[in-house]
């Protein structure tokens, strides 16, 4: 049973916690369009017979969800018990009060949009000015994430959703008592997101990407030898014209007439390697370019919460 307040064993909640505003965006509202998210990625992927870019940044992000508590607890940061929790990461060391229920959710969107939205921002200086996406992002980076953390992050803290206390760093507390960081982490949070939008690349998928190639999965293809216009198309070795009674066959044409390789293993064994890619790259370096910097400084500084022991 969910408690609405801590035990007396456990640590005390900041005054500003105690009575948040609008609970229901959290407990009701991020849930359910995660979950209807999730579940249109999922049918996508299952018409197209092929893991589309929407489902790997999905299931990638809902992946490092777990390691979000160790980073909070690294910048001090602790959330409302008024929000439904779970107890599932109650076995790790160092971690933050009150892991909120909606966290998977919220990762598992969060993260995607913000890739969309950097990688289209992206798109539109390589248009205006000829840069490359890796300048483009470069450039971006910094004002875009801040502005973005900042706008989140301010309204979080404000409501009472969550909080820093006391933080480290310059920090900026609110009237009602919540207190927002403005150095240290919200610098951190422009690298890894930006970063990683860059390693996927921009839908819809056209190639490898950065991650993809990493891990060898070129070894598994050769360069398409038609004409990506051609409106005939060669699966499984029979040349067959792209009108077909079957959606799910048109959805896996129109995806596969889009790549600039073949892949000469069977399909499931190359979609699972990129899985793999996805998933690995995501854990690796989450832990190492967030997690690791924020409880390595919080042992550096000494810095301690009587909130987030």
């Amino acid at each position: 049973m969910t408690m609405m307040f801590p035990l007396a064993t456990d640590p005390p909640v900041p005054p500003a916690l105690e009575d948040p505003s609008a609970v229901w965006v959290f407990d009701w509202l991020i849930p359910i369009a995660g979950t209807i998210i999730i579940v249109l990625a999922i049918a996508d992927t299952v018409r197209r017979r092929r893991l589309t870019w929407g489902f790997l940044f999905l299931v990638s992000s809902l992946g490092v969800y777990w390691m979000e508590t160790m980073g909070d607890w690294g910048q001090h940061l602790v959330y409302s018990p008024a929000f439904a929790e779970h107890h599932l990461l109650d076995w790790l060391p160092w971690k933050t009060p009150n892991d909120p229920a909606f966290m998977p959710f919220a990762y598992a969107v969060y993260w995607g949009i913000h890739a969309i939205v950097i990688l289209w921002l992206g798109q539109l200086l390589q248009r205006r000015y000829g840069w490359s996406m890796l300048r483009a992002i470069l450039v971006l980076a910094i004002p875009v994430n801040y502005a973005w953390d900042f706008l989140v992050e301010g309204v979080a803290t404000y409501m009472g959703w969550w909080t820093y206390d006391p933080g480290i760093g310059p920090s900026l507390r609110w009237s009602t008592g919540g207190n927002i960081t403005l150095l240290w982490t919200i610098g951190l949070m422009s690298f890894w997101p930006n970063l990683i939008a860059y390693w996927a690349g921009k839908p819809p998928v056209r190639t490898l990407n950065h991650m993809e190639r990493f891990f060898g999965l070129q070894r598994f293809t050769r360069p398409k030898a038609d004409n990506p216009g051609d409106r005939r198309r060669s699966i499984s070795g029979a040349t067959v014209t792209t009108t077909r009674p079957s959606t799910t066959l048109r959805k896996r044409e129109e995806y596969d007439a889009a790549l600039d390789y073949e892949v000469i293993i069977p399909r499931w064994k190359f979609e699972l390697w990129r899985l793999v890619a996805w998933g690995v790259t995501f854990q690796v370096s989450f832990f190492l370019l967030l997690v690791v910097p924020l409880v390595v400084v919080r042992h550096a500084t000494g810095v301690d919460s009587p909130f987030v022991p």
